[in-house]
C-alpha cells in the first residue's frame, strides 16, 4: 500500500518516534536507500541542552551573589532594637580613617553605638532635622549645652593659671578664646557622661569577630 505521491518515494510507518524512508534509485532496481529520523535529535534538542547549562550557570551565580550579600550584612552589634550590619561598620570605618588614621574597630564600632543611642533619645524627645548627624549636634545643643554657663571666675582662673600660654597677651584679649574652650571641655565632659549612663542602662550586643 503507498504513502506517498507517486511512484519516486514510499513511506513505511515504523517504531514510535521514527520512520523509514525508502528512496528508489533510477538505475538499480530493487536497491533502496533507507534513512532513520529520530524524533529529538534535531535543533529543538540542541537548544534544550543549552537552555538547561544556562540555568544551571545563572542559578550558581544567583547562589554566590546571595551568599555575598548575606555575608555584608550579617549584624554585628545590637543596640537596643537596632542592629547595626557589618557593610555599615565596612562603611563607617573606611570613612572614619580616611579622616582620623589608624583607629581600631573596637573605636570605631562603640563610636556608632554611642551615635544610636543619642539618635534614639533624640526621637524619644520628638526633635527633628534634615539627617541623622545634624539630629545628634540638636540633641547635644538642647540636653547638654542649654544648661551650661561657664563663670567669669572659672575664665580668670585659667587665664592666670595659663597665662605663659597667651604670651603675655592681655586678660580682655584672650577672654572669649578662654570661655569658648571651657565651654566646649565642659561639653564633653557632660557628653561622656551622659553616653555612659546610655550605656548602662541600655541592651547591647556586639559580636564583631577581629578582621572583619
Amino acid at each position: 500500500m503507498g504513502y506517498g505521491c507517486g511512484a519516486e518515494q514510499d513511506v513505511i510507518p515504523a517504531c514510535r518516534g521514527s520512520f523509514l524512508k525508502i528512496k528508489k534509485d533510477s538505475g538499480q532496481a530493487g536497491r533502496a536507500k533507507i534513512h532513520t529520523h529520530k524524533s529529538g535529535a534535531g535543533p529543538k534538542s540542541k537548544f534544550a541542552k543549552l537552555l538547561f547549562c544556562f540555568l544551571v550557570v545563572a542559578c550558581f551565580l544567583l547562589f554566590a551573589v546571595f551568599c555575598c550579600a548575606e555575608i555584608l550584612e550579617r549584624v554585628i552589634a545590637y543596640v537596643n532594637n537596632t542592629a547595626i550590619t557589618l557593610s555599615e561598620f565596612r562603611k563607617d570605618a573606611e570613612r572614619t580613617r580616611k579622616t582620623l588614621g589608624n583607629v581600631s574597630d573596637a573605636d570605631i564600632i562603640n563610636s556608632m553605638i554611642n551615635r544610636i543611642l543619642l539618635l534614639q533619645e533624640a526621637k524619644k524627645m520628638r526633635l527633628e532635622a534634615p539627617d541623622d548627624d545634624k539630629l545628634v549636634q540638636e540633641y547635644i545643643d538642647i540636653k547638654l549645652k542649654s544648661a551650661i554657663i561657664i563663670r567669669e571666675e572659672d575664665i580668670e582662673h585659667f587665664y592666670n593659671e595659663s597665662r605663659g600660654q597667651f604670651k603675655g597677651r592681655d586678660y580682655l584679649a584672650v577672654r572669649d578664646q578662654i570661655e569658648k574652650y571651657l565651654f566646649e571641655l565642659e561639653t564633653n565632659k557632660r557628653l561622656k557622661s551622659q553616653i555612659e549612663e546610655l550605656r548602662a542602662k541600655s541592651d547591647i550586643k556586639i559580636q564583631l569577630r577581629a578582621g572583619e
